[in-house]
């Protein structure tokens, strides 16, 4: 069986000041850390790949967050961005930006998933969407810079 491991992010650093959008959403301050996670979805997985995410992985998080702050705050600082179209190999990408990303926060779908489910469920959850992805998730840290704030 082949396992999927998402990073497990924890930055340490001073304390940064954050902005909110017009929308209300938290948004990053220049330098504070950001992380972007590419998916590349099997076309015909996407809509499996949906279903984890909006009927598994967000709600296991939201009730995670019933008595995890830091949970809450994954929950408002990320947001994952849907494809318009497939790529040139028929794949769909996906994208997580965790903007700001929160410190001391595990992000590894594993950790939330089992957070609500049983050990035997989350692995069926992970295998669930292991299936859909075409390769690993690529995975970059990069820092909100100073152009347009």
């Amino acid at each position: 069986m082949k396992k999927i491991i998402l990073v497990v992010m924890i930055i340490i650093g001073g304390p940064h000041a954050q902005t909110m959008s017009a929308t209300g959403a938290m948004e990053a301050s220049p330098g504070d850390p950001i992380r972007v996670i590419l998916n590349h979805v099997k076309a015909d997985k996407r809509a499996q790949f949906e279903k984890f995410v909006y009927e598994v992985l967000l709600p296991a998080l939201e009730k995670n967050a019933e008595n995890d702050p830091i949970s809450r705050s994954i929950i408002e600082q990320t947001r994952m961005l849907e494809p318009s179209g497939a790529n040139k190999d028929s794949s769909y990408t996906y994208i997580w930006l965790m903007d700001p990303l929160v410190k001391k926060a595990n992000y590894s779908y594993k950790k939330i998933i089992s957070g609500v489910h049983s050990p035997k469920e989350t692995e069926k959850y992970l295998s669930m969407m292991g299936e859909c992805l075409v390769g690993p998730q690529v995975s970059y840290l990069v820092k909100q810079g100073s152009f347009g704030n």
